[in-house]
């Protein structure tokens, strides 16, 4: 009868319904008493399929709930705090995947990072709880760093990166927390690593060529550790003045960039005060940016502090001549032509000194350009430009300069 067919398809219906609430709450089940395996799963299946958006990363065994879990979260707080209170957050970017991916040998960690592009990444592991020394509870973190670099043929950068940095951690050697101690261990431990951390990028990314954000890190690194009254921001300094010296050279000379030249050589001079290099190239600089005053100042800092240098002869000699006190500049070419060599390229100061004659007309800039490029450069250009110095001056400017130039051509 049809009220029977009625009976036998509800029936069904309420069999198959009933099979999927049960499948469905198994499934419920089964993902909510597996919830954070799962989640690990896929967050590990996200950390090797898709691109990162971190280049350091932290992966440390510690024990959760207990002393060693407490610690490494309280470090790792301390030093993304640093990071934004130093404002490098731009430039360090930390994830922390201690749950999910774990290294047991350099070679893993090297491979990650070379498969995934980590500038940095900090591995390890605190012992176990319940470790005593002299009737202490303590725990110790042993802290390993693989990083990225350059090598060449030889393997000769990675050895002496390796030193370097080996040096570093001979200085910031405090890795264990003393349960009594363990706040005032605990900050100490956190320095350290935003230090040595720091320490590592800046260097790696200068010999990788990325120097403005080394610089960024160095400075920054320096600034913080001449705060807390740390001697191991000595350990900075030569880093510091090895990048403005590339950025001297770089944005001063090649990118004509005088305003940041003299930028970078006042931040030289801030740490070595009257150092030869930087204060010969600000004077460069200022002069170009109009600051003529504050040049002269500086040359003749030069000459009472680094006298007989050729840097030192050729600045004071233009200097010399801009001033129209032509003698004293004679006397400087004159020092000049007696060294075998020079530290400056004589093309470009011939070249400067041509420019500077076709903008002051002053034929002793010829003279000038005559005299650096006779001795240190091409002779034939030197007698032509003598020639022309002569053709335009005389005997009463510089008995002396003019007679000099008559004799070499």
């Amino acid at each position: 009868m049809w009220w029977q067919k009625l009976q036998s398809y509800i029936t069904g219906e309420t069999f198959i319904t009933g099979l999927i609430l049960a499948i469905l709450t198994g499934v419920v089940t089964i993902i909510y008493k597996n919830w954070k395996n799962i989640i690990i799963w896929l967050k590990r299946k996200k950390l090797n399929i898709f691109p990162i958006k971190f280049n350091v990363a932290l992966s440390l065994d510690f024990q959760e709930g207990l002393n060693s879990g407490t610690y490494f979260k309280e470090i790792k707080n301390n030093l993304l705090k640093s990071i934004d209170e130093n404002r490098l957050s731009e430039i360090i970017k930390i994830h922390d995947f201690s749950d999910i991916k774990k290294f047991s040998t350099i070679k893993e960690a090297e491979d990650f990072r070379n498969k995934k592009g980590v500038d940095l990444i900090i591995w390890g592991g605190f012992s176990g709880d319940g470790l005593k020394k002299d009737g202490e509870t303590i725990n110790k973190i042993d802290l390993k760093f693989t990083y990225g670099f350059k090598d060449d043929e030889q393997r000769r950068i990675g050895v002496m990166i390796l030193a370097d940095i080996n040096s570093k951690l001979a200085i910031k050697n405090y890795w264990e927390i003393i349960d009594k101690n363990s706040l005032n261990d605990i900050e100490i431990i956190s320095k350290n690593l935003f230090d040595i951390s720091g320490y590592i990028l800046g260097l790696t990314l200068k010999l990788s060529g990325r120097i403005g954000i080394s610089l960024k890190i160095f400075e920054t690194l320096y600034e913080n550790l001449k705060l807390r009254g740390d001697t191991f921001k000595d350990q900075i300094i030569p880093h510091l003045l090895n990048c403005y010296t590339i950025f001297i050279t770089d944005s001063g000379f090649n990118k004509r960039r005088f305003d940041l030249g003299e930028s970078f050589c006042n931040k030289f001079l801030i740490i070595v005060p009257n150092d030869f290099f930087a204060l010969s190239n600000l004077a460069i600089f200022q002069y170009y940016l109009g600051k003529e005053t504050d040049a002269e100042k500086n040359v003749e800092q030069l000459l009472k502090l680094h006298p007989g240098q050729s840097v030192t002869e050729v600045d004071v000699a233009f200097f010399r001549v801009i001033q129209k006190n032509y003698k004293n500049a004679y006397k400087h070419y004159q020092n000049l032509s007696q060294m075998q060599s020079v530290g400056f390229n004589a093309q470009e100061v011939v070249e400067f000194l041509f420019s500077q004659y076709e903008f002051k007309k002053d034929p002793v800039l010829l003279y000038g350009a005559g005299i650096v490029s006779y001795y240190f450069g091409d002779k034939k250009l030197a007698k032509q430009t003598l020639n022309e110095y002569l053709s335009l001056s005389n005997e009463n400017v510089c008995k002396q300069m003019y007679r000099n130039a008559k004799r070499l051509v």
